[in-house]
């Protein structure tokens, strides 16, 4: 199921030629971080989602000082004009987060304003940061 709502979720919505868009490179390292005009809303509502998300999937993740603490990345495609064409998250051992930042930055990334720094839709890297006590 899970795989089907990261499959909806990473559908396409341009209607850009799929044979336009550029191939994600092998290596997400290489990517250039990508800037936003504005802050992509985060409210704490949002942490508790997807702290409870993390929880009911048992999600191994790295604690600190009785802290919990993921940091999911992803790589987003671009268009010119500052559209989200594409995101597609890195393994993380946790696929929950990784659906929950599809679906944040799906829903808030595009009022933010991407910018893209070349004229033609590129792939840049971003990540979201989450924490809550263990």
């Amino acid at each position: 199921m899970i795989d089907l709502l990261l499959a909806m979720a990473l559908a396409s919505t341009t209607a850009q030629n799929a044979d336009t868009i550029a191939a994600m490179p092998e290596d997400y390292s290489v990517l250039e971080t990508a800037q936003f005009r504005k802050p992509i809303y985060y409210a704490q509502r949002h942490e508790m989602a997807a702290e409870r998300a993390a929880k009911k999937a048992k999600c191994k993740l790295p604690t600190a000082e009785q802290w919990v603490y993921a940091r999911i990345e992803a790589a987003i495609l671009v268009a010119p004009n500052g559209e989200l064409v594409k995101i597609v998250p890195v393994e993380s051992g946790c696929r929950e987060l990784e659906v929950y930042m599809v679906n944040h930055l799906s829903k808030y990334g595009k009022k933010a304003g991407p910018i893209s720094t070349s004229g033609e839709t590129t792939w840049y890297k971003t990540a979201m940061h989450f924490r809550w006590p263990e």
